[in-house]
């Protein structure tokens, strides 16, 4: 794919995200939200559309950029999440962490629908998502405005806390869900080591919406 970072394959964005790693709060934050995902999964555990960092639990991970399922230790294959190469009732857990607006919105239920099948009866679904609310859209606007953030990849635009749900509900009894973020996301931008300092105010500060966290059951 050259030197590009980001592409169109079948409708669908992929790219090779920025490294987390240069921003130290947005690294801490993340690490919180594997976590909380950590708390939710059960057997077998299938990650899609990963990016360069599989969550540390997953034992496969799906990614539709190639390099991405190559530069990870655990295993991974490069395919649609449209189309899962993985038998039916294969996994106890499927994890999507902030994918799902790179996907046009009229292909967005097939996934779900994927994932019910590939998972076993009683498997859930674990979702993290960015459903931005006002507070989001006017502090991104504006970092975007001023060039503190590279180019803007969501063409489809982000989903709203009950696109999230709704999605979700259409497949599976929906037993989990909470809003995340802070108005400390600004200084998740940030490069310097004592930006991660804030981590703890931010944790004490979710007030803000910025994703939707949704833990899905598939019927037994």
């Amino acid at each position: 794919m050259s030197e590009a970072t980001w592409d169109v394959q079948d409708g669908a964005i992929v790219e090779q995200p920025r490294e987390i790693r240069r921003h130290p709060l947005l690294a801490r934050i993340y690490r919180h939200h594997d976590a909380l995902i950590s708390e939710n999964l059960s057997g077998r555990t299938l990650e899609i559309a990963f990016g360069q960092h599989m969550h540390p639990a997953a034992d496969v991970g799906l990614e539709g950029w190639p390099s991405n399922a190559q530069c990870v230790s655990n295993p991974a294959v490069a395919g649609d999440a449209r189309s899962l190469p993985f038998e039916d009732a294969a996994f106890g857990t499927v994890v999507g962490r902030r994918f799902l607006h790179h996907v046009p919105p009229e292909d967005r239920p097939r996934i779900l629908s994927e994932a019910a099948r590939v998972l076993e009866p009683g498997g859930r679904i674990v979702l993290l998502e960015g459903t931005p609310g006002l507070y989001r859209r006017l502090t991104k606007g504006v970092a975007f405005r001023l060039g503190l953030l590279e180019e803007d990849t969501d063409i489809y635009g982000h989903l709203s806390e009950a696109d999230v749900y709704e999605l979700v509900a259409r497949e599976f009894d929906v037993v989990a869900k909470r809003t995340l973020g802070s108005p400390l996301m600004v200084a998740s931008i940030a490069e310097s080591d004592l930006s991660k300092h804030l981590h703890e105010a931010y944790r004490r500060t979710q007030f803000v919406k910025w994703w939707t966290f949704v833990v899905g059951e598939k019927p037994a």
